[in-house]
């Protein structure tokens, strides 16, 4: 490769890739060597295999082992003193960045599923706090149905017996309402008849014709004794028991 693909960088930014650090600085040495933008996720994974290629370039590099909690500022210098204050690097072959990025194709794909169910979810607990003032309205609701559903329990469970109930009665035969009517007619005319049965006969007249019935006809009473009855001679010109005449 030319000397024009190449990039110079300052000593501590190398080194701070190869420390395990963070910055603009080391972000954008990462962005070059791997020839893409990147996130910091993409960042973390592609750090190991870019210190590998700075390691191939420089053997030397190798040597630079940090430990943490060694105060940065002064192992830069330290190196930077052996090793120069710039360095001039190229970007990882194409080749070889092949399957890295397919692994950071991946990552990103994945990245973007959870931004979009991110948004989704916040779109959700949205909608939660706005219905959230109905919630007691709901249980309230689902209290009522509760209470008509056991009272429709209650309903079908009578309606269960009175249909046992009613089964005691099949086969008997039904009361005629015109029949009953009819026969309490019959009884209170008979009633009405023996009454006035019994009654003396102008005085049964009377009611027969306020009750609108026919008079019952006339019989003659049977005939005395013959003591006390008036004499078959009784009449116009008729004569006593002393021969004494009576009539005009």
């Amino acid at each position: 490769m030319s000397d024009e693909a190449r990039r110079v960088f300052k000593m501590e930014t190398i080194l701070g890739l190869i420390a395990g650090k963070g910055g603009t600085d080391v972000s954008d040495l990462l962005c070059y060597l791997t020839q893409r933008e990147l996130s910091a996720d993409e960042e973390g994974v592609v750090a190991p295999m870019s210190k590998g290629w700075l390691y191939s370039m420089e053997p030397r590099f190798m040597q630079c082992c940090y430990e943490e909690g060694e105060p940065f500022d002064a192992w830069t210098k330290k190196h930077a003193s052996k090793l120069g204050g710039n360095v001039s690097v190229e970007p990882i072959p194409a080749a070889d960045m092949a399957s890295i990025s397919i692994v950071l194709d991946k990552l990103a794909d994945a990245k973007a599923t959870v931004a979009e169910q991110s948004a989704a979810i916040e779109g959700l607990q949205a909608n939660v706090a706005e219905f959230e003032p109905f919630k007691a309205q709901a249980a309230d609701l689902e209290k009522k149905v509760e209470d008509l559903s056991g009272k429709l329990e209650a309903a079908q469970t009578d309606l269960a017996k009175a249909k046992k109930e009613l089964k005691t009665f099949e086969g008997k035969v039904a009361i005629n309402e015109t029949e009953v009517e009819s026969s309490v007619k019959d009884i209170v005319s008979r009633a009405v008849k023996d009454a006035l049965a019994t009654l003396p006969a102008g005085a049964a007249v009377a009611a027969a014709a306020a009750d609108g019935a026919e008079p019952a006809p006339f019989e003659e009473a049977p005939a005395e004794d013959a003591g006390s009855s008036v004499p078959d001679d009784f009449g116009f010109g008729a004569s006593g028991s002393d021969d004494s005449g009576f009539g005009f």
